[in-house]
């Protein structure tokens, strides 16, 4: 009676091979770590601002002028020294069109820049507008002092007040 070698061989390669599909597995469940988080969340969509504001942080201080226009990314008309006691906010003048009721100001902060635009939302009731400039001022929240950072006109690149 002959005796059937494939059980065996099967065995042999079983014996051989669980070592090392024993360290795949390990190296496969220890990519992931403990604290990491998959998302199948899509990535925000940067803003133009925020776009401006990191190429701004990059080359500073020499910044050219963005192309265009956008009520999105207004250029300001001149900014303020916080008041004493009150370093943590400034009031910068934002230009916008007659008919754009909404405006305000957005801000990125580092630790040497405060970079600065404003915006602005045309109010669709209005039956007819006219290309004229309105200047308001508006407040910013800084999440920390100003200090000696210098303020930085997004739209424009230039320098509003220096730190």
């Amino acid at each position: 009676m002959r005796r059937s070698t494939t059980g065996t061989t099967r065995r042999k390669a079983a014996l051989v091979l669980a070592p090392a599909m024993a360290a795949v597995a390990l190296t496969a469940t220890a990519c992931g770590g403990d604290g990491q988080t998959v998302s199948s969340k899509p990535a925000e969509k940067q803003t133009r601002f925020e776009k401006r504001a990191a190429q701004i942080e990059q080359v500073w201080p020499k910044v050219d002028k963005t192309k265009g226009r956008h009520r999105d990314m207004l250029p300001l008309e001149a900014a303020q020294r916080p008041v004493h006691g009150k370093e943590d906010n400034l009031t910068v003048t934002v230009g916008h069109g007659g008919c754009e009721t909404k405006y305000g100001a957005r801000v990125h902060e580092t630790s040497k820049l405060v970079i600065v635009s404003g915006w602005s939302k045309q109010d669709k009731k209005a039956d007819f507008c006219t290309k004229q400039i309105v200047t308001d001022k508006t407040k910013v929240e800084l999440k920390s002092e100003l200090g000696k950072r210098t303020v930085v006109d997004a739209a424009t690149g230039k320098t509003l007040l220096k730190g």
